[in-house]
């Protein structure tokens, strides 16, 4: 019996400092979110009908997306921010138009959800409606295949 299969030496290696820049998952999140908010949603507002009412979202989103994003330094880190009590203030202010925003926001998105749901409604009674016709048609055909029949 060789002892060829036997598992080799375990080495350990120290520790080395990380070499990639430290970004948090709601950082990025919100530089990606403001990248798209920024660049595509303006484009495709002119394609969706009711394009004014998505156009004033698209606004309000882009408001509340560079509101929440960080200030970035040169490192890609996010900038300090100073906590004085003007800035204090000021802070305070914008976390309340921060809080309109959302609330706004969320009440368009109601309007759209109850204007999809009724679209959802009329779709579904055309459906039946449609149904319904269809099975008194294939009755009546049948009906009629079947008096034919009996009479050959």
């Amino acid at each position: 019996m060789s002892n060829d299969s036997r598992i080799p030496t375990l080495t350990i290696t120290h520790t080395v400092p990380r070499q990639t820049p430290h970004n948090d998952f709601g950082t990025v999140l919100a530089r990606a979110a403001n990248e798209v908010v920024r660049s595509g949603a303006g484009l495709v507002g002119g394609m969706i009908p009711g394009g004014p009412i998505v156009s004033a979202a698209v606004s309000s989103a882009k408001t509340v997306v560079s509101a929440v994003a960080p200030k970035t330094s040169g490192a890609g880190m996010p900038a300090t921010a100073d906590t004085g009590g003007a800035g204090a203030a000021a802070g305070n202010q914008e976390a309340w138009d921060l809080l309109e925003a959302q609330k706004v926001l969320a009440a368009e998105g109601q309007k759209f959800n109850m204007a999809y749901l009724q679209l959802q409604n009329e779709m579904q009674k055309e459906s039946r409606e449609h149904t319904a016709v269809s099975n008194i048609m294939k009755v009546r055909h049948d009906s009629a295949k079947a008096a034919i029949n009996n009479i050959r």
